[in-house]
């Protein structure tokens, strides 16, 4: 049977795992922030449950709305949800504070079991620390991103649309974990990284391999994913058209977020750069710069 991308995008498909895990972050979260909103508190603002709202949202879309259909008959379909679930909710969430607003919610038993299990000086706390270390989960979130675009891996995941939505979430928390260090709002768990590395850490552990998979899938003259192309019935379009597509936003639209964020916290490093004041001009100075002959001047002056 052949479908057209507008009937695509009317088929809504309901799925009772990715929409109890999205109430639960989404209630979660409110719950956490209405009561600290309550006491005044300053982490409670607006702004940070508008990027959190914003940011499960952009989950909603990737995880219950028609694009799951599309997916399943389209690359373009799963290069948005990757884009979504990789480039666009991780970063808004984040802004949220999420972590910290949970934990100020908790009740004081639980929050003081959190933080001794975080300290250093218990096995627990370095065990978390050894894992959480920026190169780490930069080295896994690059390993996930190549897995997660390996032919034969992504041909039998899509052969299981319930393991397939499972990995989809695996890949959000893989990039939670990615984003959590240059952004620098999660749990302080060891110095913030400085922009300079938060800046090299996004553009060599995501824009570059962004880009070679989206320049390399928009120009391949032949299909990379056998999948498509044998339930490939979309009508006015090709597979390798859709395979140029989907290269192509994963090219353009994951250079634009990298590249963003990465000038974003570049300019952290500049904006905290003051120039150093110029000395106060004395006496002394006046000495050096005075011209032979006019010395006399200058004492004159002192003597005054």
């Amino acid at each position: 049977m052949e479908h057209s991308i507008p009937s695509l995008l009317q088929d809504w498909t309901f799925l009772p795992g990715s929409t109890a895990a999205l109430l639960l972050i989404v209630l979660s979260y409110l719950w956490a922030w209405s009561r600290l909103n309550r006491r005044h508190a300053p982490l409670a603002t607006t702004g940070r449950l508008f990027c959190f709202l914003a940011g499960a949202g952009v989950l909603a879309v990737a995880f219950l709305s028609p694009l799951v259909a599309l997916q399943q008959e389209l690359l373009i379909g799963r290069a948005a949800q990757q884009i979504l679930i990789g480039l666009l909710a991780p970063p808004l969430i984040w802004l949220a504070c999420p972590v910290h607003i949970l934990l100020r919610a908790l009740p004081a038993p639980a929050r003081r079991w959190t933080v001794a299990i975080r300290k250093k000086t218990t096995l627990s706390g370095r065990f978390i620390r050894h894992v959480s270390h920026p190169f780490v989960l930069w080295l896994f979130a690059f390993s996930v991103f190549l897995l997660w675009h390996e032919p034969a891996i992504t041909n039998r995941l899509l052969a299981h649309p319930s393991l397939y939505h499972i990995s989809l979430w695996g890949v959000w928390i893989t990039y939670m974990l990615f984003w959590w260090h240059p952004l620098g709002t999660g749990p302080r768990l060891r110095p913030s990284m400085p922009p300079i590395f938060g800046f090299l850490y996004i553009i060599i552990g995501g824009e570059v391999p962004n880009m070679v998979t989206g320049v390399t899938l928009a120009f391949r003259r032949t299909p990379a994913y056998d999948y498509y192309v044998d339930r490939f019935a979309v009508s006015g379009l090709t597979a390798l058209q859709d395979q140029m597509i989907s290269g192509g936003m994963i090219w353009f639209l994951g250079s634009v977020v990298y590249v963003a964020v990465a000038v974003a916290l570049l300019g952290r490093l500049f904006r905290n750069f003051e120039p150093p004041k110029p000395p106060p001009i004395t006496w002394d100075a006046t000495e050096r710069t005075i011209a032979p002959g006019l010395e006399h001047r200058v004492l004159g002056q002192k003597l005054k």
